[in-house]
């Protein structure tokens, strides 16, 4: 497949246009991949800045001494399983930039499992940027990322460098790093925690261990088969009543039919919302969605949502509640930021997702997660699995809250020693 193609993994070739690469089927529509690239290419910089209206626009001259990459693959036992199968392999990038004040920026690069951004690719393109980034003076860092490397397709990549850039930035100016994204509006909110595919029982154990952390809302993996599916949910309901959150997660692995009749099930469970029943590619995705919100259960997507665009038809096609925002699949986090905009103009909800991202991916998405609008719902930030510790921050997360502490920057570097060693290993 061409590594131009950004959304998800296509899962029905028939209807994927896999013999023209220009298009990306999006609810049953090709959609001409000029529609997408401001996103996704290395001339995006170019074409627009997101978030003109928010971010403050005075440049910021800075000189860049030194630029280091650093691959790492960790093994992890996790049971959080859901229809694209378990994780046991998590492999991601960190960058860090050095300035002449002696600031360092750091940013992380960990592709979306559901994309066909590979991590070799994602690690070549920063590593390119990163060659040329060594001794440049640069008068305004955001402006000049796309001439960097060729970021096409390579969502993350260009997101943990962003990242990195934005980090450096705060610290140079002093400011709060929520200033990027128009300002925080609180310092902490709730978590969730993720139940996997598994048996009604093991999903009442896995509660009771959140409920004794302090979490109350937890996202449950449906998408496999409908009924074994709303038992697993219900059996929750029903074992710890009305004062705990309930949210489904599909990644669309229901056919139309059985995302209504899953849906049926759950019209007097109390959902808090119900995440992607169906993939994009399906022709009738809107008008899923739209019955089952007439049901009075809401709608989540995550596999549908990868630029404004995509933001822009969902809300006008009625056809959404929630949107989860996942800062790699945008392109960096202020891309995330203007996506977040537009649902909450539109009077919509977002959720920050930052799924098996180390400290430095999370913190960048607490970030933006303080600046949100509305954040009454649990974000979900705090997912990990256990792995080598080669990171760290200065921010809390406990009783299923994540807060953050003062300071300007991201609050939060890789080890280096133990970076070098975890690099070293894949060599």
């Amino acid at each position: 497949m061409p590594r131009s193609h950004v959304g998800p993994k296509r899962s029905n070739p028939a209807r994927a246009h896999d013999g023209d690469p220009e298009f990306f089927l999006f609810h049953g529509d090709p959609l001409p991949w000029h529609a997408l690239r401001m996103f996704h290419h290395g001339e995006w910089d170019s074409i627009r800045h997101p978030l003109q209206s928010v971010r403050p626009r005075e440049r910021c001259h800075m000189r860049i001494t030194d630029a280091d990459v650093w691959q790492m693959a960790t093994e992890v036992n996790h049971q959080s399983r859901n229809r694209y199968g378990g994780t046991t392999r998590l492999e991601r990038a960190l960058v860090r930039l050095c300035d002449e004040e002696g600031h360092e920026g750091w940013g992380e690069a960990m592709p979306v499992s559901f994309t066909d951004e590979a991590i070799s690719d994602a690690v070549g393109a920063i590593k390119a940027a990163a060659a040329t980034l060594k001794g440049r003076e640069m008068e305004d860092p955001l402006a000049e990322i796309g001439s960097l490397a060729d970021f096409s397709g390579l969502s993350a990549a260009r997101s943990g460098l962003e990242a990195a850039f934005l980090d450096l930035m705060s610290q140079r100016s002093g400011t709060p790093l929520a200033d990027a994204f128009g300002g925080e509006r609180r310092s902490e909110f709730l978590l969730d925690g993720p139940i996997g595919l598994v048996s009604p029982k093991e999903a009442i154990e896995k509660a009771g261990g959140f409920l004794a952390q302090g979490i109350t809302t937890f996202k449950i993996k449906v998408g496999a088969d409908p009924d074994t599916d709303a038992k697993r949910v219900l059996c929750l309901r029903e074992e710890f009543g009305p004062d705990i959150h309930l949210r489904m997660d599909a990644n669309g692995g229901y056919t139309p039919e059985e995302a209504l009749h899953f849906a049926k099930r759950m019209e007097k469970a109390n959902i808090e919302h119900f995440e992607q029943p169906v993939l994009p590619a399906e022709e009738r995705c809107f008008e899923i969605f739209r019955q089952i919100r007439a049901m009075g259960v809401p709608i989540a997507v995550d596999e549908s949502l990868f630029s404004l665009d995509h933001a822009n038809r969902l809300i006008g096609e009625d056809a959404v509640d929630v949107g989860v925002i996942k800062i790699a699949k945008f392109g960096g986090p202020l891309a995330a930021c203007e996506v977040a905009r537009a649902f909450e103009a539109a009077g919509k909800v977002c959720v920050l997702s930052s799924s098996y991202e180390s400290f430095i991916g999370k913190a960048m998405g607490m970030t933006l997660a303080t600046s949100l609008e509305n954040c009454a719902r649990a974000q979900e930030l705090g997912h990990s699995a256990p792995e080598a510790e080669f990171a760290e921050w200065r921010h809390n997360l406990s009783g299923g809250t994540m807060s953050r502490t003062e300071g300007a920057g991201l609050g939060a570097r890789g080890l280096a020693d133990c970076l070098e060693a975890l690099s070293a290993s894949l060599a």
